[in-house]
């Protein structure tokens, strides 16, 4: 009775009138709103709003995405050729700035820029996915979103333009796991009620006191308590990357001290916002919070298997 959309609200008129027959109604009214919540969050998965975007210039492909307006004449968008068709009545291939491209992307066999569908492709929990958008594709992996060379590379794991991480002053081979033994659990890039709305880190499960080594030669420059992240130490390293290790029971350094590859930093812990004992371990591109980069990727492309 206290819905005010225009179905419930002309229910509960006539209900004052007819009495219990028209409730009968209403319960219907409820139940066919409660589908049609069920449909739209199910068409959610193929189709965007554009809430958040801002007006496009044309309906049609606008070099990201497919514009066309909903039946209410607002504006909505898709990445998906075939829901696009289905939305409007017209060919994907034949919309504005479209160049001829209908379909899907065709994934063909290599990581990084795409240059005949203009997409980046990219690799997670042994399935391919694309974007159009250069930052995703950065975030996903930790490499650069650059599409200025040829479309294919001659190391097929690296994208185009992106340079590998600089390696330090000895081998690669001398870079290593933060820990041993461990447990993946929290995954870089989840989405769920983080700050920035998906985990910016690699969760390394372990028990507390476990020893917690840097990745890398580099130097500490934050060696405390930080809030949500509890105890952590931060790392730079002669790449211009920064390490964090977080939610520490104990630092055995000081900022401005000098630290190799491998050296004991600090003991895992569960201080901090955390549902148990584990290592929170992020790259960054700063040493502030916010200018992650896929962790995983990075110690990979120093050699690290991981």
């Amino acid at each position: 009775m206290d819905c005010g959309c225009a179905g419930c609200a002309d229910a509960a008129r006539r209900a004052a009138v007819d009495g219990p027959r028209t409730m009968v109604t209403l319960h219907g009214v409820r139940r066919a709103v409660v589908a049609t919540v069920g449909a739209v969050a199910l068409a959610g998965a193929a189709a965007g709003t554009a809430a958040a975007e801002p007006a496009p210039a044309h309906a049609g492909w606008d070099g990201s995405k497919y514009w066309f307006r909903n039946a209410a004449g607002e504006w909505r968008w898709t990445s998906h050729a075939t829901t696009y068709e289905q939305r409007t009545g017209a060919s994907a291939a034949a919309s504005p700035g479209s160049g001829g491209r209908s379909g899907e992307p065709v994934f063909r066999g290599r990581q990084g820029w795409d240059a005949q569908d203009r997409v980046y492709w990219y690799k997670s929990r042994g399935h391919w996915y694309w974007t159009s958008h250069a930052w995703k594709y950065q975030q996903r992996t930790g490499l650069s979103g650059d599409t200025s060379e040829p479309s294919k590379p001659s190391d097929p794991s690296r994208p185009p333009g992106a340079s590998k991480p600089s390696a330090p002053s000895g081998s690669s081979r001398d870079w290593t796991a933060p820990v041993s033994s461990f447990v993946y659990t929290g995954y870089y890039g989840q989405r769920g009620s983080w700050s920035k709305g998906y985990h910016t880190g690699q969760d390394f499960a372990v028990p507390t006191g476990t020893t917690v080594r840097s990745v890398g030669p580099g130097r500490v420059v934050t060696a405390g308590y930080g809030r949500s992240y509890g105890y952590e130490v931060v790392i730079r390293h002669p790449d211009g990357r920064y390490t964090q290790y977080a939610h520490l029971s104990r630092i055995d350094v000081s900022p401005g001290q000098s630290v190799s590859a491998g050296r004991r930093i600090a003991r895992s812990g569960a201080t901090g916002r955390v549902t148990g004992p584990h290592l929170h371990f992020e790259v960054r591109t700063t040493p502030y919070f916010g200018s992650d980069i896929n962790p995983l990727a990075y110690l990979r492309g120093h050699g690290v298997t991981v």
